[in-house]
């Protein structure tokens, strides 16, 4: 081979060389941004789930609250019928026994 043609594939293998550590340097700029990106994407991610549960959380609390108003509205009602039938009962248990005592 001639000195000429020797130089000329020296320069190509150089040439190719330079093409593949550019293409790598590029390559791992592109695996860098996607990493980037999918972890951007995993923090929006987790913050919206965050977001939502706590917005869940605040509803259930919310109906809960709600709920044991409910509860305690229909326990006074029931407390209140209560109250007032054991009273009707207690003058009628109070007059049998005035009236057992004194007309005994």
């Amino acid at each position: 081979m001639s000195l000429e043609a020797l130089k000329k594939i020296r320069e190509i293998e150089e040439e190719a060389k330079k093409i593949i550590d550019e293409s790598e340097v590029k390559a791992q700029q592109i695996i860098r941004k996607a990493e980037e990106e999918a972890e951007k994407i995993k923090k929006e991610g987790l913050e919206k789930g965050k977001v939502e549960a706590k917005k869940m959380v605040e509803e259930a609390e919310s109906s809960i609250a709600e709920k044991v108003k409910q509860v305690e509205a229909e326990a006074k009602t029931q407390i209140s019928a209560l109250k007032e039938k054991a009273s009707k009962n207690m003058s009628k248990t109070v007059e049998k026994i005035v009236a057992e005592v004194l007309g005994g």
